[in-house]
């Protein structure tokens, strides 16, 4: 398209084409300052007050966000006739034209735009924004030198705060093929799951080349409204030779669910499954099954490659720790030991001393005292001595009164009992 210099709306750029149309037209254009490539994008004269307002809300969201995955905005200016919002120009194009070049993408390119939408998806949500027009048209591309796609996020037309309160729902405005059920039956209460089920819908798209559900296969809105808010999705189907990975699938089936509340929208589980489909896309014969459970899947262990013996040496910081823990538990063990033995021996020699010793008469015995006589122990025969100890005949006895007699003749009955002194006064 031949060069058009519209500078009474656009001054200090030369305009050099059109992109497209969507909410609003995006032109080709060269900063004449710098000479840098942009994109404008633009409504047209008298445009109503609610587009303006959309708009101006646009450009504050997108100034805002400084990502490598969301398009930078360079410039805005709302009180020209023709408003205007100046952003980098990003060659390559869009998904959309990708997708019309090659039919689909494969599953490498395929989890590499999950990934980077997600990132973007975390730029955005953590500012409480809300897309809710995610679509191959709104997400661009360009190719790096390393022969990989560097993909960003652009049109936020009819982006929202999550906290703002609007008349305007966005029902109109959205594509309906990537609309959420919940865009549908609840618009005013759409959050970020609505973001992720419109991305689960692309990343389908691009795997198998078409939509879940597809306006015109089916017969009218009212059919096709049934369809994304009862239907499950149909069964992906790849093309030929595409092997797909279970985490991916998975992650397609909790994107698409229904019920918002139980659908996949966590930032890090999303990033952490995509992950985990490129390691199960690099190794396809360690993921036989078609679909994985998410969280509590296990990871296959890496593969241990034997490596060479190399000399053990002593780890000098550690030896003289364990060598004061083994000398401290030793001394202990010992301390325990020596004081246990000392008790035993101090019990033994109390216990001879009790078994050796002449037994002192109390003096203060009374005559309830004779019941401890009359049941003492049978055999009070010292054993070593042959002797049987008799009870003193003195109530003022002391340990020398004590008077030995020699042991009766085995004849003799009761000889093992001790012989008590009938003369004993009580």
């Amino acid at each position: 398209m031949p060069t058009v210099s519209v500078n009474t709306y656009f001054p200090g750029y030369e305009i050099i084409g059109e992109l497209g149309r969507s909410n609003a037209r995006v032109l080709k254009a060269r900063h004449l300052a710098t000479g840098d490539l942009v994109a404008i994008k633009h409504f047209t004269v008298n445009t109503d007050a609610d587009t303006l307002r959309r708009f101006r809300l646009e450009s504050q969201l997108m100034t805002d966000i400084q990502h490598p995955n969301v398009v930078l905005v360079r410039e805005v200016q709302l009180d020209m006739p023709m408003p205007f919002i100046v952003m980098e120009w990003v060659e390559g194009g869009n998904l959309r034209t990708l997708l019309g070049e090659q039919g689909y993408l494969d599953v490498s390119n395929t989890i590499r735009l999950g990934l980077q939408m997600a990132e973007a998806f975390k730029a955005i949500h953590t500012r409480g924004i809300i897309h809710r027009d995610i679509k191959p048209e709104n997400i661009l591309y360009r190719p790096l030198p390393s022969g990989e796609i560097h993909f960003l996020l652009t049109d936020f037309g009819v982006a929202r705060l999550r906290e703002q309160s609007q008349t305007m729902t966005g029902q109109s405005l959205m594509t309906y093929e990537y609309a959420s059920p919940e865009q549908f039956d609840n618009p005013r209460g759409v959050d970020k799951a609505t973001d992720y089920y419109s991305l689960g819908v692309v990343l389908y798209e691009c795997l198998s080349g078409r939509v879940p559900f597809s306006m015109i296969d089916s017969a009218g809105i009212a059919t096709f409204m049934g369809h994304v808010l009862r239907t499950p999705p149909p069964a992906l189907r790849l093309p030929s030779g595409q092997y797909l990975p279970p985490s991916l699938d998975t992650i397609l089936e909790w994107a698409l669910a229904k019920n918002p509340s139980e659908r996949l929208s966590d930032v890090n589980e999303f990033v952490l499954l995509l992950k985990q489909a490129h390691v199960e896309e690099l190794q396809p014969n360690r993921a036989t099954d078609r679909r994985a459970p998410a969280t509590s899947r296990t990871m296959a262990a890496p593969i241990q490659v034997p490596q060479p013996a190399a000399p053990v040496e002593p780890i000098a910081d550690d030896e003289p720790e364990r060598r004061s823990n083994g000398w401290a538990v030793g001394l202990a063990f010992f301390i325990v030991t020596l004081l246990i033995g000392l008790a035993i021996l101090y019990k033994m020699r109390q216990d001879e001393a009790t078994t050796k010793s002449p037994i002192v008469a109390d003096s203060t015995y009374t005559a309830s005292d004779t019941s401890a006589i009359d049941t003492m122990p049978e055999d009070t025969t010292d054993a070593s001595s042959g002797y049987i100890i008799e009870s003193p005949t003195d109530s003022t006895t002391t340990e020398s009164n004590l008077e030995v007699v020699p042991e009766p003749p085995p004849a003799v009955p009761d000889s093992s009992k001790a012989v008590v002194d009938s003369t004993r006064t009580f």
